[in-house]
């Protein structure tokens, strides 16, 4: 005789050991914050080495002449970098100086460089830091906020909180990066408050072919939220990779500028 079997048991043992299999099973690991926001900046920097740039800045605003801005931008690391105005004629000599956790403006009219603040515009929606510095990860804590969708592309969208006693321009900002490329698609900017400050489109990107086709990003759209149509429009040409002397990015070296 065959041994006798308890039918239902057969029947509700795999109901019954099926929840308990799933929930074993784990979670989809969440992307790694830092590493999604290290590839976004790739396409704003040289990562470990020290370059040039031009950078024309034009304020647009309804019913009113543009302002154009033409800036020389020399970045040594992350948290040092020089821009030397050159146009308009008047502001010809001008020049920012990012020395670590210090942001100094320099005209050939002052007898000493002063010290200023990030947050302080320089044209039109443009704040100093947002010309000065190239590098999000250097100055800000990410987190993952969760995938996002926008016109049917699929994005990652991080929450960057300045570090303490860093030169942050701002104290948050939410930046989207694209899932499939990883490039930077918008970011809102944030005050202390909380109120929305600013919001900036990276518009363009342009392979360099003579550095090996590096993809760098090229315009920036800088929109004002509370007044319709005032903008600034920040665009970059002839990046340089070179070696830089550091005793440029000091006080002293603002004085000797020409």
């Amino acid at each position: 005789m065959y041994p006798s079997v308890n039918v239902f048991a057969v029947i509700l043992l795999p109901l019954l050991v099926s929840p308990s299999l799933a929930a074993q099973e784990p979670a989809p690991a969440q992307p790694n914050a830092l590493e999604l926001l290290t590839k976004a900046d790739a396409y704003r920097n040289f990562k470990g080495k020290s370059f040039t740039f031009d950078l024309t800045l034009n304020s647009m605003e309804p019913e009113k002449d543009d302002k154009i801005f033409t800036l020389n931008v020399e970045i040594l690391n992350p948290h040092t970098s020089l821009v030397i105005y050159d146009q308009p004629t008047s502001e010809r000599g001008k020049a920012l100086l990012m020395s670590e956790n210090n942001l100094w403006f320099h005209s050939p009219h002052s007898r000493k460089p002063i010290r200023i603040t990030p947050q302080q515009r320089l044209l039109g929606e443009a704040s100093n830091g947002d010309v000065a510095s190239t590098d999000f990860s250097g100055d800000y804590m990410p987190s993952y906020l969760g995938a996002d969708a926008i016109d049917d592309v699929a994005y990652h969208k991080l929450e960057l909180v300045a570090k303490p006693d860093s030169l942050a321009t701002y104290s948050k900002l939410h930046l989207w990066i694209r899932s499939d490329n990883h490039k930077p698609y918008k970011a809102d900017f944030f005050a202390n408050t909380g109120k929305l400050l600013k919001t900036a489109f990276y518009q363009r990107y342009e392979k360099l072919p003579y550095l090996g086709d590096k993809e760098q990003l090229t315009a920036i759209l800088i929109v004002n939220p509370l007044s319709e149509g005032k903008q600034t429009l920040m665009e970059y040409a002839d990046f340089q990779v070179a070696e830089l002397s550091s005793s440029r990015f000091t006080t002293s070296g603002l004085r000797r500028l020409r």
